[in-house]
């Protein structure tokens, strides 16, 4: 049974009425679209499973990673932008699959790779795309190796200092490949400011930078939201759901 198709099957049952016989649906099997996303974190799978299918009613779209088909994935990110990085590992996970061959894979599944990061103006921009591996700009030889999530937020709020200016913005950049040259892209944001210090960092919820990033117009951290109210402003759920109404509507 392939994936690239939406797949159903019915059971019929005649009934009488009157002196006429009538099919009637018993039930419906539906076969979910199998979607493979470039990822080795089964947190941010279930969050993109939780954002493709929030409209669907029944899970529409099956989230397979490398893992659950016993492949190794640590694609070099070498872009300079958050969506050359999502194409690449998009692009990287295709060739992969192909040469492969894993169960329950076709050639026609999408494949869906996300970029992501923490952008602080008063930093330039930065850590941007070296999020997950930052390590300072006084130590960038060190700019690739990855430091625990409270490293790395105790980093950037040293870097920062008593800086008045705390605007910053997660970005999110999302592609979807359905072949070598055909692909869409979503970019969006979750606009925000870092917390003026160490003590004020709150909230049990999410990963990363989540804890120091404030909402004003929400009056929480990241951190501190629940799951849906997480997908329904931060940047990843914004370009999930832009990349949810290709799939569904102009596919």
């Amino acid at each position: 049974m392939t994936s690239d198709i939406d797949f159903k099957v019915y059971a019929f049952i005649l009934v009488s009425r009157g002196n006429a016989l009538h099919f009637s649906a018993l039930f419906e099997y539906h076969d979910s679209m199998i979607i493979w996303f470039a990822t080795g974190n089964v947190h941010k799978k279930e969050e993109l499973a939780a954002i493709l299918n929030a409209n669907g009613g029944t899970s529409l779209y099956e989230i397979k990673i490398p893992t659950d088909a016993g492949l190794d994935f640590d694609p070099e990110e070498t872009g300079t932008s958050f969506h050359e990085n999502a194409l690449l590992k998009a692009r990287e996970l295709r060739r992969l699959l192909a040469e492969r061959r894993p169960p329950r894979y076709s050639p026609g599944d999408p494949v869906i790779a996300d970029d992501s990061g923490l952008c602080v103006d008063a930093l330039n921009g930065r850590p941007g795309i070296f999020s997950a591996r930052y390590a300072g700009v006084a130590n960038n030889a060190a700019n690739g190796k990855k430091l625990e999530s409270a490293e790395r937020n105790a980093l950037l709020l040293a870097e920062l200092g008593d800086n008045p200016q705390r605007s910053a913005r997660f970005v999110c950049a999302m592609a979807m490949l359905l072949g070598e040259d055909r692909f869409h892209l979503a970019q969006e944001t979750a606009e925000g400011e870092i917390v003026t210090r160490a003590e004020h960092a709150r909230g049990s919820g999410g990963f990363g930078y989540d804890p120091i990033f404030f909402i004003p117009k929400l009056g929480r951290t990241m951190a501190e939201l629940s799951e849906d109210q997480k997908n329904r402003i931060s940047h990843r759920g914004k370009a999930g759901r832009a990349i949810a109404d290709i799939l569904q509507n102009r596919m």
